[in-house]
C-alpha cells in the first residue's frame, strides 16, 4: 500500500461538535418522563418484587442517569456513517476509529480531560473493519483478506515537540502515518463462491490484535522469532492466523477454529499469554493453546444460550447456538471469560469448570435490552464490573455480586446495572467498546464516539459493605445518629466506599485520621501498645488498601480430556500442561463451579483488584503514599507482635515456631528486614526496643549473620533518630541507651556475662584468683554496663556489632586454620583503628575516659566475649604470643582506687575487667599455654645462638627481638597471677603417663627478658656483619635489613 499523508487541516474539523471538538449532554430522552430518575447509586438495595424492578429499570433506560455517569460525545467526520471498529493506545490519550468507507476511513481522536477531539483523518486504500494499537504500531484489517501495519507518529499527532517524533529526521513535513507491512490472510477454503445453506462468505478480516508479553520459558513463541518481534493475530472466515510482524510472507500458525466465520479472537493477557479465545457465527467458544503442537484447540464448547422466549415467559423462540459477537478475558482473573452475542445476554465462564455441563457460571442481561450484544469490555479498575454495547444503541455497566448465603447452601451470583447510556441522536448499534482507567469508550455504527466516566457515587453505591459495628474494636464514641454508629465505624465505611470508587486520595485522608486516632487511644489498663487493641480494624484497612496478588497461571488448569469427553465436547480436547492438579470429574459439578466462582468474585471484587497500579497512584498523590506507609507500619507492628507471641508459645516444646503456612517465623522476619529497619527509623515509638530485641532473638539461632545484620540496622536507625533530635534540640529525644537489651543479645555472651564453661567460683588451687573477688553479674547489671557504654559512644558499640558480623562471616566461610586465624587478627586490628577514631571524634571526653576500651589493645575494643576469645585464640595459632600477653593483661589489672569526687566510673563499684568471669578463662590460658610457648621460643633461639649463632635466618632473630621488646615495654609484670595446674608427662622407660602439679604464672620475669634481648641482639648484629662480608649472601642481607 502506498504511504498516506494526513490532511491535518480538514481532519481537525469535528462534524456536529462544538468549537472544542466535543459536546457534553445527559442523553435524556424527550418523551416527557425526564422527571423520573432511577437510583443507580443504590441499584443493589431492596427493590421489591421482580415486576417493580423491571418497571424501574425500564424507566431508567429511557431517562438515562445523569448523576451516575458523565458522558462526552463526538460525531466523527465520516460522511458514509459506516464506522466499524475502534482501538486505543495503552500509554497515550489517543484512539483510532475505522470506517467501511472507501473515502476517509481512519480517524485519530485525542481524549483528554473527558474531551474528545479529532486530531487527524485519512483515507486508506481499502475499507477498515478491525483495528489494534500497540505503541506506535497500528494494525488494520481490511475487506481484501489483508491486514495492514501502519507506524503512527504519535508525538506529532498529539502536538508534542518534533524532536520527540519517530520521524524527527524527516522534519515536520513527513507523514504522520505510514504503511510498513501488509499480510495476506488465509481462509479455510475458497470464499469466492458461497455454498448453498451457508453464511455468505466474506473477505473481511473480522479482528486483529497484538500479542501481549509472553512469559519466559512458556514454550511460545518459537525460537525462530526474534525477541523484539511483534506478534499479532487476525481472523478471516473460520481461521485464526498468527503472524510475526517482521515476516509478511507466511503466518507462523494457521488455526481452523470453525466452519463458520469467527467474529472475535482475543489473546489472554495473563501469563503465560499463550491462550487465545475465539467465537463466531456458530455460537461455539474455542480456546487455543499455542504451546500445543499440531491442532491448537485445547477446549471447545457450544454456548448454551438460554432461549430468549423462555426468559420472557414463553417458549416460542430459541437462541441456542446464536452468533457470538464478542469475547473478553477478565484482566484480573485469568480463567474468567465473558461472551456476548445475538441472544442479548452476556455469559461469564469459569474455564476451570466449563466442561462440567457446558453451563456458564453467570448470566447478565438488562430487562429492557431487546438488542444483540455487539461488544463488551471488563472494567480496567474493578474486577466485578462488565460493560456491554448493544444493537439498540445502548451502553450498560453491570455489577456482579455473590450473595451471602448460609453455610453449606449453594451461593448465587446476581448482576445489577449501576449505569447506562442510550444515544438519542441516531439509530445504530455500539460496534466497539473499550475500557481505559475509569472511563469507557463506545463507538456506534453511525460514527458517534462516546466517553463515559462513571461517577464515584455510582461506584460507591455498588460497594458490598463488609464493615459492621460488631467487627470493630475500640473507639465507642457515637456519631449521634439513631443507629448508634461509632466514629470509627463511620470512618471505616467512608474508606470502604472511597476505595470502591477508586477515590484513593479521599480514602487516604480518612485513613491518616483513623490511624492517628487509634495510636493515641489510651483506653484500657493493658500495657500493650494501643495499635494492638485495634488490630482487626487495621487489618481491614490494609485489606482495602492492598492490591491483591496476581493469580499465577500454575494455580489453575483447563479441564482434562476425560471430563471434556463426558460432557459432549470435542474429542480433541486435552488439558493444558501446567504445574497444577487438573480438575477431576468428581469436583467439576455445576455447584462446585458456582461455589468457587462466587468465592473468587467475593475476593477480587472487594478492595483493589490484582495488579492495581497502586504505586503509580501513590507517586502522583503524596497523601496516598503517607496513608500506605502508616498502614504498613501499623500492620507490621501487629504482625511482629503476633510472631513473638507465637514463638513464646512454641518455646516450651523445643520446636522451630512456624506460621499458619508452616513457614518458619524467623524466615518471615528476614524477608521484612529492610522494612523493619526503615520503620524503626521512621517510628521508633511504634517499634519499641523491647519488641525489636525479641524479633532479633528469633532470628539469631537460625541465621546468625541475618540476625546480626538486622540488629545493626535497627541500631543505626535509632542512632540516626538520636542525632536528628539532638540537632533539633528536642526535649524528648530517642536515645540509643534504650537498645541495651538488644546489644546484649547481639554481643552475647559479653565480657560481663558469666562464663559457664569455666565456672563461676574460683578454684581453691588458684590462690591468686581466690584472693581476688570474682563478680557473677545478673542480667540487669550487664545491661547497665552496656547502657553506660551506649551513652558514652554509641558509634563505638555499634562498630562492635559490625565486628561480630565480620568475624562470623570469616568463620562460616571456613578454609585453612592458619589462614582463618590471620584473617580474624586483621579484622580485629582494623576494627580497633576504627574505634580509636570514633572515640576521638564522638562522645564527651569525660565519658570516654570511663569506658574500659584501650584502642591500642584490640582485645579491649569489643564487649563480645566470643570475639575476644576468637581473637586471642587466633594469636595463639599465628604464634603472636607477645600480642596475646599484652592484650590479656587488662583482665589481670586490679581496680584502681577511685576518689569520691571523681563521679561514677564503669566498673569502679564492682572491679574492672579482671573482676568478671571471662578473666578466669583468659588468665588460665595465658599462664598454661601462652607464657610457656613464649619462653620455649626464646629458649630455642638462645640455645641455637650458643651452638651456631650464624645458623638462624635473620627473620627469626628479628621476630624474636620484636616480641621480647614488645612484652618488656608494654606488659605490666606487677599484675601477674599464678595458677596451680596438672601437667601430664610420659615416662620414656615404662611408657606410663604421670601427672604432676605445677605452679604457672601469667608473667615472664623481666630480668629473663632483658638478658634474652641482649643475647639475641648481639647474635643478630654478628649475623648481619657476617652477611656483609660475603657477597654471595648480599641478597639475604638485604632481606634481613
Amino acid at each position: 500500500m502506498a504511504t498516506s499523508v494526513f490532511d491535518t487541516h480538514s481532519a481537525r474539523q469535528s462534524v456536529g461538535s462544538t468549537g472544542s471538538g466535543s459536546r457534553r449532554h445527559s442523553l435524556l430522552s424527550t418523551d416527557g418522563r425526564a422527571g423520573i430518575q432511577y437510583d443507580y447509586a443504590n441499584a443493589w438495595g431492596a427493590r421489591g418484587d421482580k415486576l417493580s424492578r423491571w418497571r424501574r429499570a425500564y424507566l431508567a433506560s429511557d431517562t438515562g442517569d445523569s448523576s451516575g455517569v458523565q458522558s462526552t460525545s463526538l460525531a466523527l467526520p465520516d460522511e458514509s456513517r459506516f464506522t466499524t471498529c475502534m482501538a486505543m493506545s495503552e500509554d497515550q490519550s489517543l484512539l483510532a476509529a475505522g470506517s467501511g468507507s472507501y473515502d476517509t476511513n481512519m480517524f485519530f481522536v485525542q481524549s483528554l480531560d473527558d474531551q474528545l477531539d479529532v486530531k487527524a483523518s485519512f483515507a486508506s486504500k481499502f475499507p477498515i473493519y478491525s483495528l489494534a494499537f500497540k505503541g506506535d504500531l497500528l494494525m488494520a484489517g481490511t475487506d481484501r483478506n489483508t491486514s495492514v501495519l501502519y507506524k503512527v507518529d504519535r508525538a506529532r499527532l498529539l502536538g508534542y515537540a518534533v524532536e520527540n517524533s519517530i520521524d524527527a529526521a524527516q522534519g515536520v513535513d513527513g507523514p504522520l502515518v505510514r504503511c510498513v507491512g501488509t499480510y495476506k490472510n488465509k481462509a479455510a477454503k475458497s470464499i469466492d463462491i458461497a455454498a448453498p445453506g451457508s453464511h455468505i462468505p466474506t473477505k473481511r478480516v473480522a479482528c486483529v490484535e497484538f500479542a501481549p508479553a509472553f512469559a519466559s520459558g512458556s514454550g511460545w513463541p518459537p525460537s525462530s522469532v526474534a525477541p523484539n518481534s511483534e506478534l499479532f493475530l487476525s481472523a478471516l472466515g473460520g481461521v485464526v492466523n498468527i503472524w510475526d510482524a517482521t515476516r509478511n510472507q507466511q503466518a507462523l500458525r494457521v488455526e481452523k477454529v470453525s466452519a463458520q466465520p469467527v467474529c472475535r479472537a482475543t489473546w489472554s493477557a495473563q501469563a503465560p499469554a499463550t491462550l487465545v479465545a475465539a467465537a463466531g457465527f456458530d455460537g461455539v467458544i474455542s480456546i487455543l493453546d499455542l504451546r500445543r503442537r499440531g491442532k491448537a484447540v485445547a477446549w471447545r464448547t457450544a454456548q448454551p444460550e438460554a432461549a430468549f422466549g423462555a426468559w420472557l415467559g414463553g417458549d416460542g423462540y430459541s437462541s441456542a447456538g446464536a452468533c457470538i459477537n464478542d469475547v473478553a478475558w477478565s484482566p484480573f482473573v485469568p480463567y474468567w471469560l465473558a461472551t456476548g452475542g445475538e441472544g442479548g445476554s452476556v455469559r461469564v465462564w469459569d474455564l476451570r469448570y466449563a466442561a462440567a455441563d457446558g453451563a456458564a457460571v453467570a448470566t447478565l442481561r438488562h430487562p429492557t435490552n431487546h438488542g444483540a450484544i455487539r461488544s463488551l469490555a471488563w472494567s480496567a479498575t474493578h474486577a466485578d464490573l462488565l460493560s456491554t454495547g448493544t444493537s439498540d444503541k445502548s451502553w450498560w455497566l453491570h455489577s456482579l455480586r455473590a450473595d451471602d448465603v448460609a453455610s453449606g447452601a449453594l451461593p448465587s451470583v446476581q448482576a445489577a446495572v449501576i449505569a447506562d447510556k442510550r444515544s438519542a441522536d441516531d439509530i445504530g448499534s455500539v460496534v466497539a467498546l473499550h475500557a481505559k482507567g475509569s472511563s469507557f469508550y463506545t463507538l456506534s455504527s453511525c460514527g458517534d464516539l462516546y466517553a463515559h466516566r462513571v461517577t464515584p457515587s455510582a461506584l460507591a453505591g455498588a460497594t458490598a459493605s463488609r464493615i459492621t459495628g460488631d467487627d470493630i474494636q475500640g473507639a465507642s464514641e457515637s456519631t449521634g445518629d439513631m443507629q448508634g454508629e461509632t466514629v470509627l465505624e463511620r470512618d471505616m465505611k467512608s474508606v470502604e466506599a472511597a476505595v470502591s470508587a477508586r477515590d484513593l486520595k479521599g480514602a487516604a485522608e480518612v485513613v491518616l485520621n483513623v490511624v492517628q486516632r487509634l495510636r493515641a487511644d489510651s483506653a484500657g489498663d493493658s500495657d500493650e501498645h494501643p495499635i494492638l487493641r485495634h488490630a482487626d480494624s487495621i487489618k481491614r484497612l490494609c485489606d482495602l488498601f492492598k492490591a491483591k496478588p496476581r493469580i499465577k497461571h500454575t494455580s489453575w488448569a483447563l479441564p482434562p480430556a476425560a471430563v471434556a469427553l463426558s460432557s459432549g465436547l470435542l474429542a480433541d480436547s486435552t488439558s493444558i500442561a501446567v504445574e497444577s492438579e487438573p480438575v477431576t470429574a468428581s469436583d467439576a459439578s455445576p455447584s462446585a463451579a458456582l461455589k468457587d466462582f462466587a468465592s473468587d468474585l467475593a475476593y477480587v471484587a472487594y478492595g483493589l483488584p490484582p495488579d492495581f497500579p497502586l504505586e503509580s497512584t501513590a507517586s502522583r498523590q503524596p497523601v496516598v503514599w503517607q496513608a500506605l506507609e502508616q498502614l504498613n507500619m501499623a500492620n507490621l507492628r501487629i504482625r511482629l507482635g503476633r510472631l513473638v507471641e507465637t514463638a513464646d508459645r512454641a518455646g516450651d516444646t523445643g520446636s522451630v515456631p512456624t506460621d499458619a503456612d508452616g513457614r518458619p517465623l524467623w524466615k518471615s522476619i528476614v524477608d521484612r528486614e529492610r522494612q523493619i529497619m526503615q520503620y524503626a527509623k521512621a517510628e521508633p515509638a511504634l517499634f519499641d526496643a523491647r519488641l525489636l530485641r525479641a524479633v532479633v532473638k528469633l532470628v539469631l539461632p537460625h541465621d546468625c549473620i541475618a540476625g546480626l545484620t538486622l540488629g545493626l540496622g535497627i541500631c543505626q536507625a535509632y542512632l540516626s533518630n538520636q542525632r536528628l533530635h539532638e540537632q533539633r534540640g528536642d526535649a524528648e529525644s530517642v536515645s540509643c541507651t534504650m537498645l541495651d537489651a538488644l546489644v546484649h543479645v547481639l554481643l552475647f555472651p559479653t565480657v560481663f556475662d558469666t562464663d559457664t564453661s569455666a565456672g563461676s567460683a574460683a578454684d581453691s588451687s588458684d590462690s591468686a584468683m581466690a584472693a581476688r573477688p570474682v563478680l557473677v553479674p545478673n542480667v540487669q547489671m550487664v545491661r547497665e554496663r552496656i547502657s553506660e557504654c551506649l551513652a558514652a559512644c554509641p558509634e563505638a558499640v555499634f562498630e562492635m556489632v559490625r565486628l561480630e558480623i565480620s568475624i562470623q562471616e570469616t568463620v562460616l566461610k571456613g578454609g585453612e586454620q592458619k589462614a582463618v586465624a590471620e584473617d580474624i587478627v586483621r579484622i580485629v586490628q582494623r576494627h580497633a583503628k576504627s574505634v580509636r577514631v570514633l572515640l576521638e571524634n564522638t562522645g564527651e571526653p569525660e565519658q570516654r575516659m570511663h569506658i574500659q576500651i584501650h584502642a591500642q589493645y584490640p582485645a579491649t575494643t569489643t564487649l563480645s566475649a566470643s570475639a575476644v576469645r576468637l581473637y586471642l585464640n587466633s594469636l595463639l595459632s599465628t604464634r603472636g604470643y607477645d600480642e596475646h600477653l599484652v592484650n590479656s593483661q587488662w583482665w589481670r589489672v586490679a581496680p584502681a582506687a577511685v576518689p569520691a569526687d571523681a563521679g561514677h566510673v564503669i566498673g569502679s563499684d564492682i572491679g574492672w575487667l579482671s573482676s568478671f568471669p571471662l578473666a578466669r578463662m583468659l588468665n588460665r590460658q595465658t599462664a598454661s599455654a601462652i607464657v610457656p610457648r613464649m619462653q620455649r621460643q626464646i629458649d630455642v633461639v638462645l640455645a641455637t645462638i650458643k651452638k651456631e649463632p650464624l645458623g638462624l635466618e635473620p627473620r627469626l632473630y628479628r621476630d624474636t627481638l620484636l616480641k621480647v621488646a614488645r612484652v618488656t615495654l608494654l606488659m605490666r609484670s606487677d599484675q601477674h597471677l599464678s595458677f596451680v595446674v596438672d601437667v601430664a608427662s610420659k615416662n620414656k622407660e615404662t611408657g606410663e603417663t604421670l601427672t604432676t602439679r605445677q605452679t604457672v604464672s601469667t608473667a615472664i620475669d623481666p630480668g629473663v627478658l632483658a638478658d634474652a634481648f641482649d643475647s639475641i641482639d648481639s647474635a643478630f648484629l654478628m649475623l648481619l656483619e657476617a652477611l656483609t662480608r660475603h657477597s654471595s649472601h648480599r641478597d639475604a642481607f638485604k632481606r634481613a635489613a
